[in-house]
C-alpha cells in the first residue's frame, strides 16, 4: 500500500466515529423531507411569549454542544492519526480494539436513526401543541382561562380550557402529511382526515388511541377536578389535529377539529353553566397542580 493511501485510510479509520453519526443523518433527513412534511408552517404561528427566546437559547445550546465536541476533535484526532497509521504499518491491529471500533461504530449509527425519528416526532408534537396555544389565545379576550401542559399521573393534559360553558380538556395531536400518493388506503388527499365509526381515517392509516386517549384524559380531569373542588366538574374531550382537513362522515361523540376551528367551536360548544365562582375554583385547583405538579410527587 502507498504512503498516500495509508494515510488516507489512516484519516477515514480517524473520522469513522463521526461518519458513523453524519452518514445515517444526512440518509434520514433526505427520506424525511422526500416522504413527509409537517402539515403547519411554524414560521405563520403567532408567537408565544419568549418563543424568540426559547429558539434562541437552543441555538446557542447546540453551539456549546459543537464547540465542545470540536475540541475533542481537535485534541485527540492528530494523536489518533499518528497510532493509526503505525499500526497500518506494521500491518499489527489489536484485534480487540477493531473489534471494538466496529461494534461501537455500528451503536452510533443505530442510536442515530433511533433518536433522529424520536426527534423528528417530538418537533412534530411540538409544532402541534404550539399551533393550538396559538389558537387558543383568542378565548382569553372572550374571558376563558386557558393552561397547557398539565402534568397527571404518568401523562399530561395538552390544554385544559376554563370558561363560562364549561372545562375542555384538549387534547393535541401532530400528525405528518405524506407527500406520496400511493399506498392511498381510503381515497382521500393528502390534507384530509376522515372520522367515521368511531375511527380516524387518514389517507394511508387509520387510528383510534387518539380518540381513546382524549376520552381517557378528559375523565381524570373530571375525577380530579370534583374531588378537589367539592362540586361536581364534568370535563369534556377534545381532539385537535392541527393542519389537517376533517370531515366527519359520521357523528363523533365529542369535537373533532382542526386547530384553526378551535377557539370559535369552543366558545359556542357545551351546556354547563359555571358561576364566577366555580371558575375561580376550578382556575385555582388548575394553577396548583402547575406549579406543584402531580399528586404523586409530592
Amino acid at each position: 500500500m502507498s504512503q498516500f493511501l495509508m494515510q488516507l485510510l489512516a484519516v477515514a479509520i480517524c473520522l469513522a466515529g463521526m461518519l458513523a453519526v453524519l452518514i445515517p443523518l444526512f440518509v434520514m433527513i433526505k427520506y424525511r423531507d422526500k416522504t413527509v412534511k409537517i402539515p403547519i408552517d411554524r414560521e405563520q404561528l403567532q408567537r408565544l411569549p419568549g418563543f424568540g427566546l426559547q429558539r434562541e437559547i437552543r441555538d446557542r445550546q447546540f453551539d456549546l454542544l459543537g464547540n465542545m465536541s470540536m475540541s475533542i476533535c481537535i485534541v485527540s484526532i492528530p494523536f489518533a492519526y499518528f497510532a493509526v497509521l503505525a499500526f497500518l504499518k506494521t500491518h499489527n491491529f489489536p484485534t480487540l480494539i477493531v473489534i471494538f471500533v466496529v461494534i461501537g461504530t455500528l451503536w452510533c449509527s443505530w442510536r442515530t436513526v433511533k433518536v433522529f425519528k424520536h426527534l423528528t416526532r417530538l418537533r412534530l408534537g411540538h409544532t402541534a401543541e404550539l399551533a393550538t396555544a396559538a389558537e387558543l389565545l383568542q378565548l382569553q379576550a372572550k374571558g376563558y382561562q386557558v393552561f397547557h401542559d398539565i402534568q397527571a399521573d404518568n401523562f399530561n393534559i395538552d390544554h385544559l380550557v376554563v370558561g363560562p360553558n364549561g372545562v375542555f380538556a384538549v387534547e393535541t395531536k401532530g400528525r405528518h402529511k405524506r407527500l406520496s400518493e400511493r399506498n392511498n388506503k381510503h381515497g382521500l388527499r393528502s390534507h384530509e382526515c376522515i372520522y367515521v365509526d368511531n375511527q380516524l381515517r387518514f389517507p394511508k392509516w387509520s387510528e383510534t388511541k387518539p380518540l381513546e386517549q382524549a376520552v381517557r384524559q378528559a375523565k381524570w380531569v373530571s375525577q380530579w377536578l370534583s374531588s378537589s373542588t367539592m362540586f361536581d366538574v364534568t370535563a369534556k374531550p377534545v381532539l385537535v389535529l392541527p393542519g389537517w382537513y376533517i370531515k366527519l362522515k359520521s357523528k363523533p361523540p365529542f369535537p373533532i377539529v382542526n386547530h384553526k376551528q378551535l377557539a370559535k367551536m369552543l366558545a359556542n360548544f357545551g351546556n354547563d353553566r359555571l358561576t364566577p365562582e366555580q371558575i375561580n375554583a376550578i382556575c385555582w385547583q388548575v394553577a396548583q397542580r402547575c406549579i406543584q405538579g402531580p399528586e404523586d410527587k409530592k
